[in-house]
């Protein structure tokens, strides 16, 4: 039978020991985890990490290079062509050069504020620091088809893009773009109009052999037809890089190309 000093002893250590024993919390020395607020996320998609044109609503192999395909969210949303670290989900105006914003295509990630190395694709907690992960959107390679200088846009078969513009009687220009439609100029780049109608109305193209040359600090190589006025139906052969076969093209311009401006 335990006496009345036996039983306040053994009460006092256990009381003790409950005060100097810490929480949870208190042992992990941050707060606790913080539950993820409910975003909308688009769905789950699959892609090729060598081919980002390839993309599928299911798990499989790329049917260019045969790798596995790896899951990736993309959303369509409103972009600048010029600062495209903008993204908006509606149609505007960018909010540093004020271009009217263009529909691209990014991958959608969630990321930490603290930690930025922590890149998954689905939300929850930072698997470091327990914060909350924070939406982001990454440009992707060929995101962005939408021509920069109010041209015809298109994907080469190297996976480069480029836009031919008409902004004037017998202009024609030409602008390169990488993989991630940046602007950029191959070393070996030679471009050549190679058919054109050569009069109003006229849909019938004629051999002809003008060269595009670059114009200094314009950023495009330019051509001239002079005389030629829309409707222009012009076919073009560019030649990316030296030793390359010449890639051809078709561009029809029922009206002159409007460069877009900031407003």
């Amino acid at each position: 039978m335990w006496s009345r000093r036996e039983c306040l002893a053994l009460l006092c250590a256990s009381a003790a020991g409950a005060a100097c024993r810490p929480s949870v919390i208190e042992a992990a020395g941050q707060p606790p985890a913080e539950p993820p607020p409910t975003i909308k996320v688009p769905p789950v998609s699959y892609t090729c990490t060598m081919h980002a044109e390839v993309v599928d609503d299911k798990p499989g192999a790329c049917p260019i290079c045969s790798m596995t395909l790896v899951p990736i969210r993309l959303a369509l949303v409103w972009s600048c062509s010029v600062h495209t670290e903008v993204t908006k989900p509606a149609a505007g105006a960018c909010p540093i050069c004020r271009r009217d914003l263009i529909r691209v295509t990014k991958a959608v990630s969630f990321t930490c504020r603290v930690h930025p190395k922590v890149d998954v694709i689905d939300p929850g907690n930072c698997p470091i620091c327990k914060r909350v992960l924070v939406m982001k959107y990454s440009v992707r390679p060929h995101g962005d088809h939408n021509p920069k200088h109010g041209g015809s846009f298109l994907m080469a078969s190297n996976n480069w893009h480029l836009e031919v513009t008409h902004p004037a009687d017998g202009i024609f220009r030409l602008y390169i773009y990488d993989a991630y439609s940046k602007p950029f100029s191959p070393p070996g780049l030679t471009a050549r109009i190679v058919e054109a109608n050569t009069t109003r109305g006229n849909d019938r193209r004629v051999p002809v052999a003008v060269p595009f040359t670059p114009v200094k600090g314009g950023g495009y190589l330019q051509a001239r037809l002079p005389g030629l006025s829309t409707p222009a139906n012009i076919g073009v052969k560019v030649r990316f890089e030296a030793g390359d076969d010449e890639y051809p093209c078709d561009f029809l311009f029922y009206d002159y190309s409007i460069e877009p401006r900031p407003h």
